[in-house]
């Protein structure tokens, strides 16, 4: 008897040469089955892993696919965008909220003071810094910056100074430093006088060309 991968061969006993010869064209059937067997199984394997090999690259190749991806990608990112942009405008109203608050607080309007710079030059001169004083004190010495100029000869003014008066007369005077005509070197001072009431006061410190004098010209006033 021969064993070969499970199956068995019988020989007759005794059959001599042809007995080993049925078992061993037995034995040959048994090895061409399997081979046979194991061929199929792998061509199925074969056939299987190539087919899902074509479904992976038809959807990743998929051009819908692709867009729709992208679509989702671009989607999110503009969500993100309005969240952060929304986020600062927030911060933003915030802070500015806080800085009045604060002002309330440090500066009650029955006591406050806002000084202002404005500014209307062509030629004749250019800012470069104003030094101001209160009641003799000087309180603010402040330089302007060339971005800064362009922003007050188009109209803007710069709060030079916030503090706190009491009740009363009171005197502001502020001194200006910049170059004049032909870029000489030129200072200028201004005093007002001024009664502090109830509520708070303004006073604006302005500089504009005089054309008829050919020089700049400074001027201060309460609002």
């Amino acid at each position: 008897m021969f064993e070969f991968t499970g199956f068995k061969v019988c020989a007759p006993f005794g059959s001599g040469h042809i007995g080993r010869g049925v078992a061993v064209l037995s034995l040959a059937l048994v090895m061409v089955c399997s081979a046979q067997a194991v061929a199929v199984e792998a061509a199925g394997e074969g056939s299987e892993a190539s087919a899902s090999v074509r479904a992976l690259e038809q959807i990743i190749e998929t051009p819908m696919s692709i867009r729709e991806s992208r679509r989702q990608a671009q989607q999110a990112v503009n969500d993100l965008s309005r969240d952060l942009q929304g986020l600062k405008t927030s911060v933003i109203a915030l802070n500015r909220d806080l800085r009045v608050l604060e002002e309330d607080l440090l500066f009650p309007a029955n006591t406050r003071l806002s000084v202002f710079v404005s500014l209307d030059v062509g030629e004749f001169f250019q800012l470069e810094g104003v030094e101001l004083k209160v009641d003799g004190e000087t309180v603010t010495s402040y330089l302007y910056s060339e971005a800064e100029r362009e922003a007050l000869a188009k109209g803007g003014m710069h709060r030079l100074h916030l503090g706190n008066v009491s009740a009363g007369d009171h005197t502001v005077s502020a001194f200006f430093v910049g170059l004049g005509p032909n870029g000489r070197e030129y200072k200028r001072g201004t005093t007002l006088d001024f009664t502090k009431n109830v509520g708070p006061k303004y006073i604006e410190l302005s500089i504009a060309d005089s054309e008829a004098r050919q020089q700049p010209e400074f001027g201060i006033r309460e609002w």
